[in-house]
């Protein structure tokens, strides 16, 4: 047999595999494109680096539940204060405009901790520079 005749005989037989089962690629096909438009519509941006700086920050610039219960969770033993309903009930009653943070630099030390530099710019007003002090386990001791 020549090799022309068997990889033309593959391309038939899975060209006729595929047409048997058109419906069903074009269900996957369908279901993806949902779960791709989900993603792009419904999704909250996600924090980029991820750590308790970042999430602190996100909390101080946009007001929703699941980002300030998120930083709740990130603040240290002596940041906490109040219970996690009256943080989140706090956060609600600022009347400061959403706004976006840029992380500027960060600070490694010899014991584990961490300092995190960043600028927030809120919508009619100007930047504002934040100091966040993570310790060694990466959660929030103090935010100036």
């Amino acid at each position: 047999m020549r090799k022309s005749y068997v990889l033309e005989r593959i391309a038939v037989r899975t060209g006729v595999a595929v047409w048997r089962h058109r419906l069903v690629w074009l269900f996957g096909a369908l279901v993806v494109a949902g779960l791709g438009l989900f993603q792009l519509t419904a999704a909250e941006p996600s924090v980029t680096n991820g750590d308790c700086a970042d999430t602190t920050m996100a909390a101080v610039t946009r007001i929703d539940d699941s980002t300030a219960r998120a930083a709740y969770a990130c603040l240290g033993p002596s940041m906490k204060r109040t219970t996690e309903d009256a943080f989140v009930a706090a956060l609600h009653q600022r009347d400061i405009p959403n706004g976006k943070f840029s992380r500027i630099a960060d600070q490694h030390q010899p014991d584990g901790r961490q300092i995190v530099f960043f600028t927030v710019e809120a919508q009619g007003q100007g930047a504002v520079g934040y100091i966040v002090y993570l310790d060694p386990h990466g959660l929030v001791e103090k935010v100036e």
